[in-house]
């Protein structure tokens, strides 16, 4: 009967496990991670949405992955800015590891361990983002640079967020 007991508990335990299990997609791969959080975007424009951002983990690479609803063709790219609440700006520079699925344009950056110390004492204050689109010709209204904060209803602390998923 304990045998049956424990048995249970285990499978129970892994399966609460396994069905907590967050990933984000992106091409052909596929990265553990955290839940979504949102940005409020700091455009007065009505076609710049929120940004959405993850933490993720490719092996013992961190990432933090950005996303907004756009339209198709037009990408997240170039550089990245994170600027904290303690004043510290966070460059993180482009590898060319972006998509643009369903008028989801969706890119991540490699963190590093450095970054992510810094951003394990202080929160994320605003994200800077740069929008681009290789096929919209001379015409194009989309490209800018553009940013989103974390404030209002969706403010998150992004220090509690960064500390638990990147545990040692």
């Amino acid at each position: 009967m304990r045998q049956t007991i424990l048995i249970i508990t285990f499978i129970l335990s892994y399966a609460v496990n396994v069905n907590g299990q967050n990933f984000v997609f992106i091409g052909e791969n596929s990265y553990p991670s955290t839940e979504k959080f949102m940005l409020q975007s700091n455009s007065d424009r009505e076609d710049i949405g929120n940004l959405n951002l993850v933490f993720a983990k490719d092996g013992r690479t961190s990432l933090i992955i950005v996303s907004s609803k756009l339209t198709d063709g037009v990408k997240i790219a170039k550089k990245l800015i994170i600027y904290l609440d303690d004043g510290t700006v966070i460059l993180c520079t482009d590898r060319g590891i972006n998509d643009n699925v369903d008028n989801v344009a969706i890119s991540a950056y490699y963190l590093t361990a450095s970054e992510l110390s810094k951003m394990k004492i202080s929160n994320i204050n605003t994200v800077r983002f740069e929008i681009v689109c290789p096929v919209c010709g001379p015409f194009n209204s989309w490209e800018g640079v553009y940013s989103a904060s974390n404030k209002g209803n969706s403010e998150t602390n992004f220090t509690e967020a960064v500390t638990d998923f990147f545990k040692e």
